[in-house]
């Protein structure tokens, strides 16, 4: 999806300014349809060394986005799903193969409720296109999509040859891509020298080093009030946060609201849970929990985080009603 968020779902608070001993670096942009945030914290005498290392994530993202985005033309992903639909195999990097084993493991233990082998479901939708005109898919074509069961799981190795045994998967990482771009960009900021930086993706971040010697602070939305903060969080080294919501990317067809978040085990979208706030080491681990766990909603959102290895969650209904983990409610603080 091309729409771009206007309002993020988790906020870098001021904290402190500047101390004498570092200088702040800040690059905003927009990739993925959303906006992207680098702030970096270093010493005077490395802000060349901050600046060139802005550019380089900035183009990494650039790159990024045109490879990874399930509607691009020319990307992998693309070349991946039209190999799948001829019923061919192809030949894929490490680095491909390796997240999409990643996402994999993440697949099986979500239950299924994570899957980023939904793309046919997603263009029946209709929210592959920048905007959308509706109306929402019949009954009918959504049973059909779920007769023929489309999973990643379905997609083979040998090698590095791909190969899959159901025509009708069709990726589209919506769901941790931006996981997986936050840590490429860490790393090539910690390649290039730098200590101390934070990583936002449309709200989705990751921290290293710290803020002056003190903790990222972060804020996370209302859902019911965007506009306002929620709850305030300290990011440690090397945590990362994402927040998933129904509440800023939707669609309205005669008085009814659609979240861009399917349920792959339904074919509709997702509307227990207004956000799930997941706090985790790894953003890829972080970016597909949150989703999975929106859609599993009330009744099996602990069952489904603790297969899933995560400690940290704040989950918000639509009535406002939070849930969340003892340990989260150790780390957070409501406002």
């Amino acid at each position: 999806m091309k729409q771009l968020l206007s309002i993020v779902l988790i906020f870098i608070l001021s904290s402190c300014t500047p101390s004498p001993q570092n200088t702040e670096h800040k690059a905003t942009l927009i990739v993925f349809g959303t906006f992207v945030e680098i702030l970096i914290f270093s010493p005077p005498h490395q802000a060349t060394q901050a600046n060139v290392a802005i550019q380089a994530v900035e183009q990494q993202f650039q790159t990024f986005h045109q490879q990874w985005h399930a509607w691009e033309q020319g990307g992998i992903v693309s070349k991946i799903n039209r190999a799948i639909a001829q019923r061919q195999s192809i030949t894929v990097p490490d680095s491909v193969k390796n997240f999409i084993l990643t996402s994999q493991t993440l697949t099986q233990q979500s239950q299924g409720l994570f899957d980023p082998a939904i793309g046919q479901l997603v263009s029946l939708w209709g929210f592959h296109s920048e905007t959308w005109q509706g109306p929402p898919p019949s009954a009918d074509n959504i049973q059909t999509w779920l007769n023929s069961s489309p999973s990643l799981l379905d997609i083979s190795f040998k090698g590095n040859e791909l190969r899959s045994h159901n025509a009708n998967v069709q990726l589209d990482f919506g769901g941790n891509a931006k996981g997986l771009a936050i840590e490429m960009a860490l790393s090539t900021l910690k390649q290039s020298g730098i200590q101390n930086a934070i990583v936002s993706i449309g709200g989705d971040m990751k921290a290293i080093g710290s803020k002056n010697g003190e903790p990222w602070k972060v804020g996370i939305q209302d859902p019911q009030n965007p506009t306002q903060v929620l709850a305030t969080l300290n990011l440690q080294e090397g945590e990362s946060v994402v927040t998933s919501g129904i509440y800023q990317r939707y669609f309205e067809w005669q008085g009814q609201r659609f979240s861009h978040i399917l349920n792959p085990k339904t074919g509709y979208p997702a509307h227990s849970f207004a956000s799930v706030t997941v706090l985790h080491p790894n953003a890829i681990t972080a970016d597909a929990a949150a989703t999975a766990l929106l859609i599993a909603g009330v009744k099996q959102w602990k069952i489904v985080a603790q297969a899933m290895g995560i400690q940290y969650v704040l989950a918000i209904d639509e009535h406002g009603k939070k849930y969340q983990t003892e340990a989260m409610a150790q780390r957070i603080s409501l406002l």
